[in-house]
């Protein structure tokens, strides 16, 4: 029986080899790992990848909202979970019965923090902006952050002090240095204020690749256990993509010279070939970007992108190819004999980055999970 007609295969013995790959890259640095699996472990289904990076001794966990952590904690009860985003005061006391981690990014969040704690004590990493210009106090102003910590004394629990890295993927090294210049200052002030956070971490996937310096007591790896460069240049053969998105071939006409396809017609057939329509379009996170730049594999070869990518269909030109047929499996995204198609290169296609490709793919598509045991 003919399974659906898009799927996305998720290998989870290539998510275990990547973890591997990763901590030998760290080069005894004594780094634990904090695996991000917020927005669904980037598309791949928390659950399943949670329990499989665990097996691999992955004991902390990143995750964006209150929601992600304490579905994470009906999956990992004793895992470690720190929620990377604001969290509303109404999520609050849940979290801190749940002993899951906050972000305290301002004295305000110190502050709700501490009502929500009047029969405990709420578990914090303290965030620092150094440059992102997003979450956290900035480097300037962290001494107010620290103050409303100590006027909640024992009703806050500062297990670590972090930040964000916003130039980690670019080639001048310049703006990560400096931002760790500032880290270590608004660490200097911290210890003035009395706090020794058992944990400090500022390292993402690129940072955790490229600088030693920023391998702390931990880091935070996300795309690079998938498989994936997030600096989209593609990593060593020690890793494996994790995702396969395949389809398969609905329909084959054959098309004469001066045919234009799909909505537009932004291909002109120049001379005659074959097209063949899959059931798989923007509506399904194949984005309109593609059309006539990208490449699909069929029978191991690829084929081009031909017209607008449509909403539940694109055409692809195999002209080319001796032989295909109807309900052949089509890889989109991945490996399929000696060719691959990685996420590095739909973003290039596309102008994005390789977060966005796997992010971007639909929940309506089946997650189908090898090697789980």
């Amino acid at each position: 029986m003919i399974g659906p007609s898009v799927w996305i295969e998720v290998d989870l013995a290539s998510l275990a080899r990547n973890v591997r790959a990763f901590r030998r890259g760290l080069r005894h640095a004594g780094s634990a790992i904090m695996a991000i699996i917020k927005d669904d472990a980037y598309g791949l289904g928390m659950p399943a990848v949670a329990r499989r990076l665990w097996r691999e001794g992955v004991r902390a966990y990143g995750v964006a909202s209150a929601q992600e952590a304490l579905a994470l904690r009906g999956v990992l009860p004793r895992a470690t979970i720190l929620v990377l985003g604001c969290v509303h005061p109404s999520a609050l006391p849940g979290l801190v019965r749940a002993r899951v981690r906050l972000t305290l990014s301002s004295p305000e969040d110190v502050r709700q923090a501490a009502r929500a704690a009047r029969h405990g004590r709420a578990i914090a990493h303290l965030k620092i902006d150094t440059g992102m210009g997003r979450l956290g106090v900035w480097h300037e102003d962290c001494d107010a952050l620290f103050a409303a910590v100590r006027a909640a004394a024992g009703r806050i629990e500062v297990e670590g002090i972090y930040t964000h890295l916003s130039h980690a993927d670019a080639a001048d090294e310049r703006p990560t240095t400096v931002q760790l210049w500032r880290y270590r200052r608004a660490l200097a002030r911290a210890a003035c204020w009395g706090l020794k956070p058992k944990l400090l971490h500022a390292a993402n996937s690129a940072g955790s690749l490229r600088f030693a310096a920023l391998r702390l007591d931990v880091v935070r790896p996300g795309l690079v256990l998938h498989g994936i460069d997030p600096m989209g240049r593609g990593l060593s053969r020690e890793y494996r993509p994790v995702a396969t998105w395949k389809t398969r071939v609905a329909s084959i006409k054959s098309v004469g010279p001066g045919r234009t396809l799909s909505y537009g017609g932004t291909h002109r057939v120049r001379r005659a070939t074959r097209i063949a329509a899959l059931p798989v379009g923007y509506s399904h996170g194949y984005r309109v970007a593609w059309s006539n730049k990208a490449s699909v594999l069929i029978g191991g070869r690829r084929c081009p992108v031909v017209g607008r990518v449509t909403m539940d269909q694109i055409l692809v030109d195999v002209g080319h190819l001796k032989a295909v047929r109807r309900w052949q499996e089509v890889v989109l995204l991945g490996r399929q004999g000696r060719e691959r198609i990685g996420a590095e290169e739909l973003a290039r296609w596309a102008g994005t980055i390789p977060y966005e490709v796997q992010c971007g793919l639909s929940a309506r598509i089946p997650r189908i999970y090898k090697n789980i045991r």
